[in-house]
């Protein structure tokens, strides 16, 4: 599952570096975290969509064939009607597959009831490919944080049962509430660094996501997942910019990203004004959606699991914000969001790397949504 605040936005901004001697430059950093970038038409291929209902199929194939598909709407049919349907598409090329699900499947538009025709609201969301280095050299600078120790929960005297994050103490007392970023940043002796980042802006946004691909130097990757926050109220750094007068008008990602390149210097004291703080662990392989399989660019969607079942194919029908070009395809429910809530509300995922991330971030538009059952 992803983490959903207020702002989805692309994460690639070219902020200057200074070279250390032979250490690697911001650009050389740039080059090497590019070749993990997905790119449009993000997964309109076969192969895409095959990937993808492959993912949908392998968990299916691990559940009892009597188990009803949606835990309390059997319009979905059982996952032994579902588990036929994969093995007969076996044989089935992929140049072929969406004909193949089209022609076995009965479409189910959704939308309420008492508002026929009502569109469907699509946004976006994807995952950034960073530049990064588990040493501290070149570009380099940003340190990436793992979970602390201290870490923990703490009951609280305002709620009789409740707890609230805090900090555990050598002498094993609990301490409300834990440090804010702002004093996290300037203690960092104190915390372990699992990677530095070549791109501090970049690095934030990371923070929005919850996860993302590292790419390393010498075409290794490593993979970024949540692993714990501090506990303080997110706080959107655009609003902050526009009541402070440095931004008018519509707040943008793309606004937001100018104006950061711009003013370097001022950095730190805008991601400051966001006291919100998040902790990642390096995980094997990249986090999975909610269905437990990876993520498919352009195939895969996040919905609310209250009203589909994980897995079933999908027509989405909508308009691509980002250039005004017509979206329409089959794609998965394999995620959900926070944000994510009713029959007609669905989450595009991009994919990786920033042309991703401003399809993702621009993405709000109508639409219509249609099961395959």
């Amino acid at each position: 599952m992803r983490i959903v605040f207020l702002l989805s936005t692309a994460l690639w901004l070219a902020i200057t570096a200074t070279p250390l001697h032979a250490a690697p430059t911001q650009a050389q950093a740039d080059a090497q975290a590019k070749r993990y970038w997905d790119l449009p038409p993000f997964g309109a291929d076969a192969a895409s969509l095959a990937n993808a209902w492959q993912h949908s199929c392998a968990v299916w194939a691990k559940r009892p064939a009597s188990q009803t598909l949606h835990r309390s709407n059997p319009t979905f049919g059982t996952v032994g009607q579902w588990q036929a349907l994969c093995t007969a598409s076996q044989t089935v090329p992929e140049a072929e597959l969406e004909a193949f699900l089209l022609k076995s499947l009965t479409p189910l538009p959704m939308q309420p009831k008492h508002k026929p025709g009502y569109n469907v609201k699509f946004t976006g969301y994807y995952k950034p490919v960073l530049a990064a280095s588990r040493t501290r050299t070149g570009a380099y600078q940003t340190p990436l944080l793992a979970r602390p120790k201290n870490l923990t929960r703490c009951p609280t005297k305002l709620e009789p049962g409740g707890f609230t994050t805090g900090q555990k103490q050598p002498d094993g007392t609990c301490t409300a509430p834990y440090p804010t970023r702002k004093m996290i940043e300037n203690n960092l002796s104190a915390y372990h660094v699992i990677a530095w980042l070549a791109d501090p802006v970049a690095s934030y946004f990371l923070h929005i996501q919850g996860s993302g691909l590292l790419a390393l130097p010498g075409g290794k990757v490593m993979h970024v997942g949540f692993a714990g926050k501090n506990g303080h109220s997110y706080v959107a750094i655009g609003k902050v910019m526009r009541e402070q007068g440095l931004l008018s008008g519509s707040i943008t990602a793309d606004k937001i990203h100018r104006w950061l390149t711009a003013n370097p210097a001022r950095q730190a004291e805008i991601f400051h004004s966001n006291p919100s703080y998040i902790f990642f662990k390096e995980t094997k392989a990249e986090a999975p959606g909610a269905m437990g399989v990876p993520l498919t660019a352009g195939r895969s969607l996040a919905v609310d699991r209250d009203y589909l079942p994980m897995g079933i194919p999908l027509i989405v029908s909508t308009t691509l914000s980002h250039t005004g070009e017509p979206w329409q395809r089959i794609m998965f429910a394999q995620d959900v969001g926070s944000a994510i809530q009713g029959p007609v509300r669905g989450d595009l995922y991009f994919g990786h790397g920033p042309l991703a991330g401003e399809a993702a971030g621009d993405q709000n538009a109508p639409g219509t949504l249609t099961a395959l059952i």
